[in-house]
């Protein structure tokens, strides 16, 4: 099964791991896995200050050489659609706050008379105080990439 899964991955935390295996899975294959992470210039939109491409890159091949003992088939993407509009997907695998971009893929998909992706929505991972953890909460300091709670306090 080819699989898509993109993301900014600043910094790689729980979530993204999560959202990782189930696309590994889905995939069967780490070489059906095509993952677009996004350029700087894509991600200073979102967020004022992110790890440099290469950086964010370097993280995630880490991650899965120590995980499965491969490196991941990675690319640039410069906007929300990445490859996914040029080529045929089985699988995008998404979180619930991009689920909504999954489903404007599909709609430019079907203008296009191309088939659509079947989404998979992977649920948020928990952070100790019951919230999501999300690149946003890691950088505003409320929590670690594990989703502990910074300086022991819990809401």
């Amino acid at each position: 099964m080819k699989v898509a899964l993109g993301g900014t991955f600043d910094p790689l935390h729980e979530g993204h791991k999560k959202l990782i295996d189930v696309a590994v899975r889905l995939a069967g294959d780490v070489s059906n896995l095509k993952i677009g992470v996004t350029s700087d210039k894509m991600a200073r939109r979102r967020f004022r200050t992110v790890m440099p491409y290469n950086l964010r890159v370097e993280n995630l091949r880490r991650y899965f050489i120590k995980k499965y003992g491969v490196e991941p088939v990675v690319e640039m993407i410069d906007d929300p659609f990445g490859r996914t509009l040029e080529e045929d997907f089985d699988y995008l695998v998404v979180s619930p706050e991009t689920e909504k971009t999954a489903r404007k893929i599909n709609e430019e998909r079907k203008k296009r008379k191309m088939c659509e992706i079947k989404i998979v929505v992977v649920d948020w991972v928990m952070a100790d105080d019951g919230k999501p953890i999300s690149s946003t909460r890691i950088k505003a300091g409320e929590i670690d990439r594990y989703g502990r709670v910074v300086g022991g306090r819990s809401e």
